[in-house]
């Protein structure tokens, strides 16, 4: 047999139709080369020197074909490595600016997933939002900063040089001022898993929160229901979503208070100042078991179980139960009613406090949105040493109005109108009424793919039917004040 020959009856049977079931993979192409030299050696046993040739030329080809394999081997390695560090490196999703008003306690649907921001599946289902406020506020009556911090113990907000009453978080006058930096990270249950939700927060807007329940500037003290971790962690909590029925969702931990129209962050609310609702009205934060049930797309039920206002380490021997729901009749139409009702009063089981508070909410209507919020509440034998009315029931009540209308996607004036008795003095340490008129220019300017600047320019006036504000020295002897200033609050 010539050398021609024997190569065309082994490539013959090399490259046979059924071949392909020998040859799947280039290891298999090896040991069929193997073969072939087998044949061929035999095939040609009686051939001279050309087949000594055609053998070596063979062993060389099987030699070159296992460096092929070798170097087939580590690119596919490489290949299954290369999309987890492009994955990586690589937003997996189209980046949009963040849009005002910032909306809910828990993050929204349409907040960042970091899961799919940086390709890392373990982090799926993990949401972040924060924001950066501050303020300038400018009293016209010119309150002098020393006569307003020597007599808070006639104030219901305490804080560092508070200068500015009736305010919760805007209190200081003429100077510049960091309100609250807050980052808000959220792990969202799935049917049957298990989540969290942790807002880191900074700034006055904290100092003042714990100082406000603590009764006193000063660090905290071991028999105070607040401590220093109510400064840094606004919420701390874990979420269980049981699978019945629609998902029952069970929270325990730190909230917010769910109360109110408005929240602590001025980044979620209408106007850049909170109303008097929010500062005199409700709680700011509670501690305890919160479960939520959607029966509808329409309508959920909540329930909290709290040790209490304001507190972390409960004051008593009782808790505090808030029943709620939310329901969406018809479109442009949303009613949320809340009770919160328990015994609020150091080592006292006995004597209540309730509170019913009521939001409904109108729009989108062409460009308009309206809100309207009424609170009363009622605390049993209080004593009211501050206000000179000894042990009563002690009684407040309120009704706000709210319209925001929407000129363009970047700019959104809000308008806020208030009334609120608190004939008692329980709530501000003075028997008095008041009322209030609120316009915030609200405009909101894009800083890139990501974040944005909210800048709220805002003119408010207050008024009371008693002496209860200050005008440079004189502490509390003017009706009225008015205030003008900016907020600015970068977010993302």
């Amino acid at each position: 047999m010539s050398r021609f020959k024997a190569l065309l009856c082994a490539f013959r049977w090399f490259y046979h139709p059924l071949s392909f079931i020998r040859v799947r993979t280039l290891s298999g192409t090896a040991n069929i080369i193997s073969a072939l030299l087998l044949v061929i050696s035999t095939g040609v046993a009686a051939q001279d020197a050309e087949t000594e040739a055609l053998k070596t030329e063979m062993r060389e080809l099987k030699q070159r074909m296992e460096e092929l394999e070798e170097r087939l081997e580590v690119e596919e390695a490489a290949e299954k490595t290369a999309p987890a560090v492009e994955e990586a490196a690589a937003p997996a999703v189209e980046l949009t600016p963040p849009a005002w008003p910032v909306v809910g306690i828990y993050t929204a649907p349409d907040t960042k997933d970091l899961g799919q921001l940086t390709g890392f599946s373990w982090l799926s289902g993990v949401k972040a939002r924060g924001w950066i406020d501050t303020y300038y506020v400018y009293n016209f009556n010119e309150p002098d900063r020393s006569t307003v911090n020597n007599n808070q113990a006639f104030s219901a907000i305490k804080g560092r040089d508070v200068s500015i009453e009736g305010r919760t978080f805007d209190t200081h006058h003429n100077s510049f001022t960091l309100s609250l930096a807050e980052l808000e990270i959220e792990k969202v249950p799935q049917l049957g898993g298990v989540g969290f939700k942790f807002d880191i927060a900074f700034g006055e807007t904290q100092d003042i929160i714990v100082d406000t329940i603590k009764g006193a500037v000063g660090p905290a003290a071991a028999s105070d229901s607040v401590t220093d971790f109510d400064k840094t962690f606004q919420q701390a909590s874990v979420g269980y979503l049981a699978p019945l029925g629609r998902g029952l969702r069970i929270d325990a931990g730190k909230f917010v208070t769910h109360i109110g129209g408005e929240t602590i962050e001025t980044i979620k609310n209408w106007n850049y100042s909170h109303s008097f609702f929010y500062t005199y009205a409700i709680p700011f934060q509670d501690t305890g078991v919160h479960v939520s049930y959607p029966w509808s797309d329409t309508f959920y039920t909540d329930f909290y179980v709290l040790n209490g206002w304001n507190v972390t380490i409960d004051n008593n021997d009782d808790k505090t139960f808030g029943p709620a729901i939310g329901w969406i009749p018809m479109p442009g139409l949303a009613i949320y009613a809340n009770y919160l009702g328990g015994p609020e009063q150091t080592d006292n089981d006995s004597d209540w406090r309730h509170l019913v508070d009521t939001q409904i909410f109108l729009g989108p209507f062409d460009r308009w949105n309206f809100l309207v919020n009424f609170d009363y509440g009622v605390d049993q034998n209080e004593r009211n040493a501050a206000a000179g009315l000894g042990v009563k029931d002690a009684k407040w009540w309120g009704l706000a109005g709210y319209a925001r209308y929407k000129v363009n996607d970047y700019f959104e004036p809000s308008f806020r109108l208030e009334y609120y008795s608190d004939n008692d003095g329980f709530t501000t340490l003075f028997p008095q009424e008041l009322w209030g008129a609120t316009l915030s220019l609200n405009t909101t300017i894009g800083l890139g793919k990501a974040t944005a600047l909210l800048l709220r320019p805002e003119v408010r006036y207050d008024i009371s039917d008693m002496n209860f504000f200050t005008e440079d020295t004189r502490f509390r002897t003017k009706h009225s004040q008015w205030t003008a200033g900016l907020g600015a609050v970068f977010f993302f």
